[in-house]
């Protein structure tokens, strides 16, 4: 329960990275603000919670919109009296390269990925600063390490631009002790991504589980001396990758041939 007494925005929340990141964050005794698009989602998302249910709470917020954020998080403080982490892991994708993709759809990604970060800090930076203290997390990608990005351009520039975001936000932020980190994530295993990439070996993936690991770590006062990082997230980590070993033995295991009870053995020669 070390995050007991917290209180943190998880945006994306009812996704597969946010649901992992907002259900630990409650578990660990914080208190969680889910905003969400869809009743169906926040429903899914409180019948998985279980026992830490009772620290998770939602509303409807367009998180593209500047009003719904700052009601959003307006209503976070005066339920709660304080806001301590913000994690950004709204989002979108769409593959593209730059003289293919649209105005609406370039828009469209710069919307989702990196205005979401911006209005959420927006209204989230005064709160911390008036108490002196805050912890950052923002989303970039793994996809934009090492020049990458080509097919992908609208998506990898705004989740580029999202790190830049970020190490900016903490120098301007630094003397009120809030700190902002960028994570990176790999593709992570998710079951969108198995239904659109079916052929990839799923155990080179990172997990979710993993990322909100990682997340966990820089929201917590064990990285209380790191003021800003940009941690890559690209490897499974050894407990998942059993995980995933197991589950296909048991595939194997199950398509293997079963012979008849009183199938005939041949006598050993002598």
């Amino acid at each position: 329960m070390d995050f007991q007494g917290r209180v943190a925005i998880v945006t994306g929340g009812t996704g597969a990275l946010g649901s992992a990141v907002a259900m630990d964050l409650a578990a660990s005794g914080a208190r969680v603000a889910v905003p969400y698009t869809a009743d169906e989602h926040w429903a899914a998302l409180e019948s998985r919670a279980g026992g830490p249910r009772d620290q998770l709470w939602g509303a409807k917020a367009d998180f593209t919109d500047a009003a719904a954020v700052e009601r959003f998080v307006s209503d976070v403080v005066e339920r709660w009296g304080r806001l301590d982490f913000l994690v950004c892991i709204a989002g979108g994708f769409a593959a593209g390269k730059i003289h293919e993709t649209s105005e609406d759809a370039w828009d469209r990604m710069f919307d989702l990925n990196l205005r979401t970060v911006y209005l959420a800090v927006h209204a989230a930076a005064p709160v911390m600063i008036r108490q002196n203290f805050g912890r950052i997390v923002t989303t970039s990608s793994g996809a934009i390490l090492n020049g990458g990005g080509a097919g992908i351009a609208a998506y990898a520039i705004s989740k580029g631009a999202v790190r830049q975001f970020t190490e900016i936000l903490a120098g301007e932020l630094k003397g009120y002790n809030i700190h902002a980190h960028c994570i990176l994530p790999g593709t992570m295993d998710t079951e969108a991504n198995r239904r659109s990439m079916p052929k990839a070996d799923f155990s080179q993936w990172v997990s979710t589980a993993d990322v909100a690991r990682v997340i966990h770590f820089l929201l917590s006062d064990d990285a209380r001396a790191v003021r800003s990082v940009a941690v890559p997230v690209l490897e499974r980590g050894r407990e998942a990758v059993l995980e995933e070993s197991d589950r296909r033995q048991e595939q194997h295991d199950s398509t293997l041939p079963i012979p008849p009870i009183n199938s005939p053995t041949k006598s050993p020669k002598g």
